[in-house]
């Protein structure tokens, strides 16, 4: 398995980090308040925690026979998402 890969399978792993912290606060507002509001964001939340899961599974299995060629973009787009998370996990921290 290439650095490139690993990288990727890194990205994805934190992701999926953020994405539980992110599920266990909002399923924490679901136990204190209710509200119809947050329940579609747990199915999203876990929606995206579980693409998550499955891409670091994918990545490790395509690391076997594809190259840099794909690792490289696919480590562009994956720093998207985390980035992105990370925005909404600091967002909904305050």
């Amino acid at each position: 398995m290439g650095i490139f890969w690993m990288t990727n399978i890194i990205i994805v792993a934190l992701e999926a980090v953020f994405l539980g912290i992110i599920l266990y606060f909002y399923i924490g507002i679901v136990r204190k308040a209710g509200g119809k509001f947050v329940a579609p964001m747990i199915a999203f939340s876990s929606l995206f925690l579980v693409q998550s899961i499955l891409s670091a599974y994918f990545y490790y299995d395509f690391s076997h026979f594809a190259g840099y060629r794909i690792a490289v973009p696919l480590i562009a787009v994956n720093s998207l998402g985390l980035v992105s998370f990370i925005m909404l996990f600091f967002t909904m921290r305050q």
